[in-house]
């Protein structure tokens, strides 16, 4: 069995959890590697944290054959909501580690100038079409 990794990313958005979560789940809105997410707050869900958990099981053989998993943290600070989503169960030196490792950031700054500007990034030039 191959060595497991994970991957951890921070943000910080002005925005509050509640007006993140739908940009993530709406398929108009979000980007296509995400598009399948669903937020499913629990009963007893604290207002100043919510947590997702996402199986990707989309991209097995790039992962060693193994199904991996996201999860998203929104912490509200304030005025500001700090993101935290976290790649766990990665196969160790994969492809699929390579690609998420050099992807996610993209994605995070996507998201930010999407919820901050209420505009995405546009990308001249050839590379991730992530928004």
């Amino acid at each position: 069995m191959s060595a497991k990794a994970s991957l951890s990313f921070d943000i910080y958005l002005r925005a509050a959890p509640r007006q993140i979560r739908p940009v993530l789940a709406d398929p108009a809105l979000a980007p296509r590697s995400l598009v399948g997410i669903q937020f499913q707050p629990g009963r007893d869900e604290d207002p100043q944290r919510l947590t997702c958990e996402w199986r990707q099981s989309d991209h097995l053989e790039a992962n060693g054959g193994v199904a991996s998993v996201v999860r998203f943290e929104f912490v509200a600070m304030g005025r500001v909501t700090r993101l935290r989503v976290t790649l766990r169960d990665l196969v160790s030196g994969g492809s699929f580690l390579n690609v998420v490792a050099s992807g996610w950031p993209v994605i995070l700054s996507g998201l930010k100038s999407l919820i901050e500007t209420g505009r995405p990034l546009e990308f001249s030039c050839p590379g991730p079409a992530a928004w």
